[in-house]
């Protein structure tokens, strides 16, 4: 059957026009919302698993919750199998949806403001807190866009089914899992989890584990907790006295030096190089701590045994984050540069333990990349521990439900902005038929400099931080974009 085009789009102009009305009467309710659900600290954590609860306690405590504020609402609540929940308003058999993720990646150190706190700062009408960006702000705007067209008493033919999450952030396991039990998803889907317009295609991804046998004078090595995040710190003991760490690094060049700091400790020496935190999916900003500390440790010839080499390796795959050092650079037009990043290291029982977080472009061929990555690992000594790849994401331009999303959009903001394609994953690439879309808004820059530190604000950083007028406004575009969804579906 041939979708419809979106007809008559001065109807979805004026349904925006009611949302927004609606929202300005109930910001405070909006606010109030968030910062009881951003104050739970859903870190997925698998390791924790226990009955009823896949993904740990915590993100078991916040499946409850949205699953009690759904039914605070209304709404129809059903849970899946400890994963996810849906909250629907009509036939959830016979739905469009928004998939949101209530999981957050961990918190790590050097806070401003409270992590699970969810500060509100009116004079600058901001929250922070882990998670108000990235997803819950969202998950919210989804479930009050519901309410809006429940209120309104908007002609829905098909049910709306907003869907929860608890493990996007550590591999999206809880939609992989749901979609192996044969769970029925809607039948098209939003996901509010990247930027607006339309994000046409994701690059497709690799994580893994890789080991390195590392023995000898480095007694302690630690960097990063997710591998998705560029780390801003790295530390290590040395078996050596400072004195003779200091005259080795004074032949380290100055630039370097300046991201690194050397003190005597009982063991030795310890070493600590500090970075710049970022996404590992969007490099610019970035700067990876464990580059510098290796890069120091390698060059200066203080280490001994088999650690020796096990660093210049690590020193070497973390000169670049574009796989030049492996051989696997890759471009295309459609979505840019592979990038390769290297994020979590850990030196447990004489062995380092180094992560790899992989994006890799649309037209790129994942089998020889596959191949070409363990190629170059074993040739370093490095031995692979877990390998996981996810194919790349991409749906046409000119598909109609990216016709009228982008029409949607342009009627809210009169950008011209086009559909684009991204590093960064989402439910998109495990749910059929979801398209990413929204809550960022393109052309807008935040100064965060009257209340935080440079380099904080992000939302995988320090001081996580959301502008609430941007959930209004994706809010009232997410009530447009539900209600041209559902002209277009079949049936």
């Amino acid at each position: 059957m041939r979708k419809k085009e979106v007809a008559h789009m001065e109807k979805y102009i004026a349904l925006m026009e009611k949302a927004r009305a609606w929202i300005d009467a109930h910001r405070d309710e909006f606010i109030a919302e968030l910062q009881a659900w951003a104050r739970i600290p859903s870190v997925s954590r698998a390791d924790l698993a226990a009955p009823g609860m896949p993904f740990g306690p915590d993100c078991r405590k916040m499946l409850d919750f949205a699953m009690e504020r759904g039914r605070h609402y209304g709404f129809d609540v059903t849970e899946h199998d400890g994963c996810a929940c849906s909250i629907t308003w009509g036939d959830g058999e016979d739905s469009i949806g928004m998939i949101a993720h209530l999981d957050v990646v961990p918190v790590g150190e050097g806070w401003v403001y409270p992590p699970f706190g969810a500060t509100y700062l009116p004079e600058h009408d901001v929250m922070i807190g882990r998670g108000v960006d990235d997803n819950k702000g969202s998950a919210i705007a989804g479930l009050f866009a519901m309410r809006m067209l429940r209120e309104f008493g908007w002609p829905m033919r098909h049910g709306i089914r907003l869907m929860c999450g608890t493990s996007e952030e550590t591999g999206m396991q809880d939609m992989q899992r749901l979609k192996e039990q044969g769970l029925r998803f809607p039948k098209v889907s939003l996901v509010p989890d990247a930027g607006f317009p339309v994000n046409f295609g994701q690059k497709g991804s690799v994580d893994a584990t890789l080991h390195f046998p590392c023995e000898g004078n480095l007694l302690r090595l630690d960097a990063g907790s997710v591998r998705n995040i560029i780390p801003d710190l790295a530390q290590c003991v040395v078996a050596m006295p400072v004195a003779e760490v200091q005259q080795a690094f004074a032949t380290l060049d100055a630039e370097l030096m300046a991201y690194l700091t050397v003190e005597a400790c009982p063991e030795g020496t310890a070493i600590a190089a500090s970075g710049r935190s970022g996404h590992a999916a969007f490099l610019a900003g970035g700067d990876n701590a464990i580059s510098h500390l290796t890069r120091a440790l390698a060059e200066s010839g203080i280490l001994q045994g088999s650690c020796a080499a096990a660093i210049r390796a690590v020193a070497d795959l973390t000169a670049d984050a574009y796989g030049r050092s492996e051989g696997v650079a890759y471009s295309d037009e459609i979505s840019g540069e592979l990038t390769l990043v290297y994020g979590v290291a850990h030196l447990q029982n004489g062995v380092l333990k180094l992560s790899v977080d992989c994006r890799y472009p649309i037209t790129c061929q994942g089998d020889a990349l596959e191949a070409a990555l363990r190629q170059d690992w074993a040739r370093r000594g490095g031995s692979v521990a877990a390998f996981e790849r996810s194919e790349p994401f991409y749906i046409p331009k000119d598909d109609p439900y990216v016709v009228a999303l982008q029409a949607v959009y342009k009627a809210a903001t009169g950008r011209d902005d086009e559909p684009y394609t991204m590093g960064g994953g989402t439910y998109s690439r495990v749910v059929t038929n979801a398209i990413s879309f929204g809550p960022g808004m393109p052309g807008t820059k935040h100064d965060w400099s009257a209340f935080l530190p440079e380099g904080h604000g992000g939302a995988h950083g320090r001081d996580e931080t959301i502008p609430m007028q941007k959930l209004y406004d994706c809010c009232c575009i997410y009530v447009a974009a539900l209600a041209a969804m559902d002209e277009l579906v079949p049936s």
